[in-house]
């Protein structure tokens, strides 16, 4: 069967032109996500580019060639700013614009040979494809599945035009390989109609994704201290105490001394700092996943570790919340934590808590700021 290029080439330029109004139409839908808008417009540039002088839309001049082949740098800018949009990253605006500078200043010397020319717009793709499937992998916010995805394709996309930057200068003899270096061809027009499509799903799966993840995030940290919440220390232990298989587990119980008096006697602004001041305390002294504010002023944490070790910890802890809550935001509060250990095996996280729990009612008894055993369990 043999394929029209002009025919596939129409075909792919309006593919391209709606994948992209279809990108910014679901960025209006959830703004937060701005990789969304600029996958879009880098998409509804694409017929801008390629419609001028690869289909031969217009007569070839060279202000055609500046132009179509400068917004094609342009798209493959704007397609790594949106990486790094998606990644939470910045400079945006300044990413887009090596390549269309290296073309500008580079096409007065190459705009009368079509070898140059493709070379330099071949190697500025190939970099920003591949800089591109570099920023989603290793600056990743979340290990998402669709990233990967991602990161296949751009790296698809480099390989494509790595081969167009070679064949430049050497062809291989295989026909259907050789015609990547024309302007259009219908070897090429197949690639990209199957290719555009599935790049654009994979963007938008990112996007849907990645919203999924934060709003699960969401649902599992504590939003003024950024640890996790209650929800998720039940659901952390619990994975834990499974996998520990009758080995022992420990739980602290954290709960900030004298809490409500100081929030009557130096406003909420000063307990708001001491509960975000504590929850760092816990992240530099424990290790990630296991501990989480419970509620109020109330923290726990569900650690593998045998009793000794447990109370050593929570010592460490304890000392280390006194020494930093002496002055808070100018107020003299020498604030203080009272910790309740309890050591148990083969027990159920309610039933650790519970015995932890017991623990620090012993331990405010013993006058505050101290670490107290439970003698249950182990």
């Amino acid at each position: 069967m043999k394929l029209d290029p002009a025919t596939l080439g129409f075909a792919f330029l309006t593919l391209t032109g709606v994948l992209g109004l279809l990108l910014l139409f679901s960025w209006l839908l959830n703004r937060n996500v701005k990789a969304l808008a600029l996958w879009g417009t880098a998409f509804c540039l694409v017929p801008f580019g390629m419609g001028l002088v690869s289909l031969g839309l217009v007569p070839v001049s060279p202000s055609v060639l500046y132009v179509s082949n400068a917004v094609m740098t342009l798209v493959y800018g704007i397609l790594y700013a949106g990486c790094r949009a998606f990644n939470g990253r910045s400079r945006l605006f300044l990413v887009t614009l090596p390549g269309l500078v290296v073309w500008t200043a580079l096409f007065p010397l190459i705009q009368d040979r079509f070898e140059m020319r493709l070379l330099v717009v071949s190697l500025i793709c190939e970099f920003y494809t591949l800089l591109s499937a570099w920023e989603l992998w290793r600056h990743a916010r979340q290990v998402l599945v669709s990233q990967r995805v991602a990161i296949a394709l751009l790296l698809l996309l480099t390989v494509f035009h790595a081969f167009r930057s070679i064949l430049v200068f050497a062809t291989t003899g295989i026909g259907w390989i050789d015609v990547l270096v024309m302007r259009w061809s219908a070897n090429m027009g197949m690639f990209l109609v199957l290719f555009t499509p599935v790049a654009a799903f994979v963007f938008l799966s990112m996007a849907k994704e990645q919203v999924e993840e934060e709003h699960k995030r969401a649902a599992l940290v504590d939003p003024l201290t950024g640890i996790p919440n209650r929800r998720a220390v039940f659901r952390n232990a619990t994975d834990l105490l499974r996998r520990l298989e009758g080995k022992a587990a420990t739980c602290l119980l954290f709960d900030l001394d004298n809490f409500k008096k100081v929030n009557d006697s130096y406003g909420h602004e000063v307990g708001d700092h001491i509960l975000t001041l504590f929850g760092r305390i816990l992240a530099t002294h424990l290790p990630k996943g296991s501990f989480g504010r419970m509620g109020g002023e109330e923290f726990a944490a569900i650690l593998p570790i045998p009793r000794q070790k447990a109370e050593a910890l929570a010592e460490e802890v304890r000392r280390a919340f006194a020494g930093a809550a002496q002055t808070v935001l100018g107020h003299r509060v020498s604030a203080t934590v009272s910790v309740g250990c309890a050591t148990a095996r083969n027990v159920t996280v309610n039933r650790l808590i519970r015995d932890a729990d017991l623990a620090l009612y012993q331990a405010k008894a013993s006058g505050r700021n101290v670490v107290a055993i439970s003698q249950a369990g182990e």
